[in-house]
């Protein structure tokens, strides 16, 4: 298999990911209207029960696999394979607990649909294959089987729109694309791959990935959770058609979440180079670096905050103008989302994943608090508070906890004092130059 370049490879992911961010984004829009709040509240439900089991088929496997892989090339069909045969297990096991229990949260005439999605959450097992194409630097396979599978999708979502189909029927297209998603990795690595026939599954090679694995998977369900439950929790504690309003607020707002992201990743190997060369250079740039961020996302907060309403209404219509309230709350919890992207490589960079764990699960068990309390009384706006609250918390408040992350706690709270920092700045340079 032919390998990219680095930087090759980065354009592929990119261009990718701004061509899903418009197709998901249309695909929401259309189907919004078309379902109205309550029927696309219901499907935005079901979908998030079934995201919270991700992990679960993930395993916390994902950049574990890619390092492997990169070490340990003679190994690469042994490592596959028991990876994957641990995927497929914790995707089975999830999806049946689910299954078991979905009488106490799924509706009768739902079950059947929600049964295709739990049966197609088996196939996220074979996105094991998507780090295999990472660690041999060929992300535009990655990126073609993403993002052909979401065209097909898409159109066939539109079509569905145009003959009038009912909600069941975009509950199981959902499903189709999850299924498809895993099908097309699988077919990548058949064509590009030493093929399937050469898997060796190893119980010693899959103890150890487990072993080395499990911390990572509780850090991935606590990310999921922050952006999930809050669906599920409204569902359960309100109303679909809360869901809904919530849902629509939520896609506009965290549509801008890979900024920080892509970002954060170019300078990371710039700021790694300083840390070994000059420290004093190092806190330099970790601080300029996380202004840009906070200045970024606080903009657009602001921007959004006062433009919320009339969007929402152009975009959606009026039956989900309660959108634009959540809306301009929740586009908060990005100054915490921005600033936490450069808090997570610095984790990285200082080796304090334990403590990255932590705040995550901290922050996981705070929104679900949060959400309890909030959202029987305030509905979708509670569930908007709780993600801006549980991510200031996890984000910020959780670094003056221990001593090894205050360097981080200073530099974000230079960050919020930025406009006095640029006063005083003003000032000293006004009174030297009256000298």
């Amino acid at each position: 298999m032919k390998k990219s370049s680095p930087l090759l490879s980065t354009l592929w992911l990119a261009s990718e990911k701004l061509c899903a961010m418009a197709l998901v984004l249309l695909t929401t829009l259309i189907l919004a209207r078309h379902l109205g709040p309550d029927a696309f509240g219901q499907l935005n439900y079901l979908v998030a029960i079934v995201s919270l089991i991700s992990p679960f088929a993930a395993m916390g496997l994902n950049a574990i696999v890619t390092r492997e892989l990169v070490l340990k090339p003679e190994a690469n069909d042994t490592i596959l394979a028991s990876a994957l045969g641990l995927r497929l297990l914790g995707a089975a096991v999830a999806s049946l607990v689910v299954f078991i229990a979905a009488p106490w949260f799924v509706e009768p005439g739902f079950r059947l649909a929600f049964s295709m999605l739990l049966i197609a959450n088996l196939f996220t097992a074979f996105l094991l294959f998507d780090y295999w194409l990472q660690a041999h630097v060929a992300n535009r396979y990655a990126a073609k089987a993403r993002l052909g599978v979401l065209i097909l999708l898409t159109i066939t979502r539109l079509l569905a729109v145009y003959f009038d189909a009912q909600l069941q029927v975009f509950v199981w297209l959902a499903a189709a694309e999850i299924a498809l998603t895993g099908l097309a990795f699988l077919l990548v690595y058949m064509l590009k791959g030493n093929g399937i026939a050469q898997l060796r599954f190893c119980a010693t090679t899959a103890k150890s990935l487990l072993a080395q694995s499990w911390w990572l998977m509780l850090s991935g369900l606590a990310a999921i959770v922050y952006l999930k439950i809050d669906q599920v929790m409204l569902g359960q504690l309100s109303s679909h058609q809360q869901v809904g309003i919530y849902a629509v607020a939520s896609r506009l707002s965290e549509v801008w979440y890979f900024f920080p992201v892509a970002l954060v990743s170019s300078f990371f190997p710039k700021l790694l180079t300083s840390k070994t060369t000059c420290t004093d250079q190092y806190q330099q740039q970790l601080q300029q670096l996380n202004d840009a961020l906070f200045v970024v996302a606080l903009l657009l907060a602001i921007v959004v905050m006062f433009i919320a309403e009339p969007i929402i209404i152009l975009l959606f219509g009026n039956s989900y103008q309660a959108s634009a309230a959540v809306l301009s709350i929740h586009i908060w919890a990005g100054v915490f989302i921005f600033m936490r992207a450069l808090l997570s490589k610095w984790l990285l960079a200082e080796n304090l994943l334990r403590f990255s764990l932590i705040t995550q699960i901290a922050g996981a068990l705070l929104n679900i608090a949060a959400n309890y309390w909030l959202i029987p009384i305030h509905g979708a706006l509670g569930a908007a508070v709780a993600t801006v609250l549980s991510y200031a918390a996890a984000s910020y408040l959780a670094l003056f906890l221990h001593a090894k992350t205050w360097p981080m706690a200073k530099i974000i709270t230079a960050s919020f004092l930025l406009p006095f920092r640029f006063a005083l700045k003003g000032r000293t340079i006004y009174q030297k130059l009256e000298k």
